[in-house]
């Protein structure tokens, strides 16, 4: 028998099959064309999202923005700048040692009272009528307005008797009065004095104002005047000055100067503008509390975070700073002085 040939060759039904089929049909892959198009999709999608996130961080980010700008374009429009505050300290100060003898000549043991002083006040306690609480610490910056030429110190009121006070309610914006009560009782806490509302006054503001005018307020030292006045009235407040405030003081026989008066005056049309604002309480009340400061032996501090610097900015509180309350704790320790 011969030996078969078959299956030596190629085999027929492979040859049926399309060769591209078997090695790769089911697992082919994209043409240069698709793959660019899917590239493409891809991107799209990529910076379509991309954007879309930046849009939601945007708003938020403008939402952020919006609410500061709005914020100091309040506090810009209010003027709550206390620039020129010192320039009054400064003339309260002359007048004082002028009119009041500040610089050691009022009381002498070996004269007669002056004239322009009050009888010695026979209800002024022994001992002082309230006590400053702690002070901060660590404190931010504070100044007085003057110190101590003889014995150590700032010059400050007399605890042992009350701070009087009188209002001119006269032009006063819609809350002033409760403004002033606030201030009041925001000052009177950190330095432990006794202040009392003598009521209201018809008496104006002057630079000239005398520190003792029996006619008007009894045989005492006249107590603080607050008053309310605008730029139209008045150009001590023109311009971006909300208020001015400072204090009178006198000295004894042994050239100690204490506090016995002083006087404010508050810009009706900046602080009424303020009310309108949101927060505007607050503002409104952070000006009279930096006058009150001014009165009771405060001056100006380069601390940019405390009520005392002259300027509104960002860093300040709505209330005393550290650097405030450390200046008034001390202020409230001052020594009594019945002779004067």
């Amino acid at each position: 028998m011969g030996t078969s040939q078959e299956g030596s060759g190629p085999d027929p039904f492979e040859q049926l099959l399309d060769p591209g089929f078997v090695s790769g049909a089911l697992h082919q892959e994209p043409s240069a064309e698709e793959r660019q198009r899917a590239a493409e999709r891809a991107a799209r999608t990529a910076d379509l999202q991309r954007r879309l996130a930046a849009e939601q961080e945007d708003r938020a980010l403008q939402s952020v923005v919006d609410r500061k700008a709005a914020k100091q374009a309040v506090r810009k429009e209010r003027t709550r700048k206390y620039g020129a505050l010192l320039l009054l300290v400064v003339v309260v100060g002359g007048i004082a040692v002028y009119m009041s003898r500040g610089d050691g000549s009022g009381l002498n043991s070996e004269t007669a009272r002056p004239s322009n002083f009050p009888p010695v006040d026979k209800s002024a306690s022994a001992k002082p009528l309230g006590t400053p609480p702690p002070a901060p610490s660590p404190a931010g910056g504070f100044e007085f307005i003057r110190t101590q030429k003889v014995g150590k110190g700032p010059v400050a009121w007399d605890p042992c008797r009350p701070v009087r006070y009188e209002v001119n309610p006269a032009g006063a914006p819609p809350g002033g009065d409760q403004l002033i009560k606030e201030a009041v009782l925001r000052t009177a806490a950190p330095t432990g004095l006794k202040f009392v509302d003598e009521g209201t006054t018809d008496e104006v503001w002057s630079k000239d104002r005398d520190d003792y005018q029996p006619d008007r307020y009894s045989k005492k030292w006249a107590p603080v005047l607050i008053a309310w006045t605008t730029e139209q009235e008045n150009p001590a407040v023109a311009g971006y000055i909300a208020g001015q405030g400072g204090p009178v003081s006198v000295a004894d026989a042994d050239g100690r100067l204490v506090n016995v008066s002083g006087a404010i005056i508050l810009d009706a049309d900046d602080i009424g503008r303020s009310l309108t604002y949101p927060d505007g309480q607050t503002e409104a009340r952070a000006i009279v509390q930096h006058e009150l400061g001014h009165v009771v032996g405060l001056d100006h501090t380069s601390d940019r975070t405390q009520l005392m610097y002259s300027e509104t900015n960002d860093e300040q509180p709505g209330d005393w700073g550290t650097g405030d309350l450390a200046g008034l704790h001390q202020l409230g320790r001052g020594d009594c002085m019945p002779d004067v």
